[in-house]
């Protein structure tokens, strides 16, 4: 139960930091919108690890723990570029980013669920 009020805690600090990536950071936000997406990708690994431990729940099998964490954090990095395509415009160069990341997630689902079995 800690892990799923802490997975949903992260989940929804890491949209914050999303939404508004500045409010941590020293550093300005820059005025490139391509550069804004990237740093916005940065807190996809929050929202990731709050996936993580708010949907796996079996930590032994070493092998199958680290192909649901690299699932997890590509889907939350996957989430926070579709947010920062969204709020900062269409990027050719960010789909292109965009499809490695879908490219990475069906690697690791596979490799989930050979795992599973």
């Amino acid at each position: 139960m800690l892990f799923k009020i802490s997975g949903v805690i992260l989940l929804i600090v890491g949209l914050i930091l999303v939404h508004r990536p500045g409010l941590v950071s020293p550093h300005p936000i820059p005025t490139d919108p391509y550069q804004v997406i990237e740093k916005r990708v940065r807190w996809g690994f929050v929202i990731g690890l709050g996936l993580l431990l708010l949907f796996h729940h079996s930590w032994t099998p070493w092998g199958l723990t680290v192909s649901a964490l690299l699932i997890a954090l590509t889907t939350g990095i996957i989430i926070a570029r579709l947010l920062g395509m969204l709020w900062d415009g269409f990027y050719v160069k960010q789909l292109l980013w965009l499809a490695i990341e879908l490219g990475a997630l069906l690697i690791f689902g596979f490799l989930y669920g050979k795992l599973k079995t």
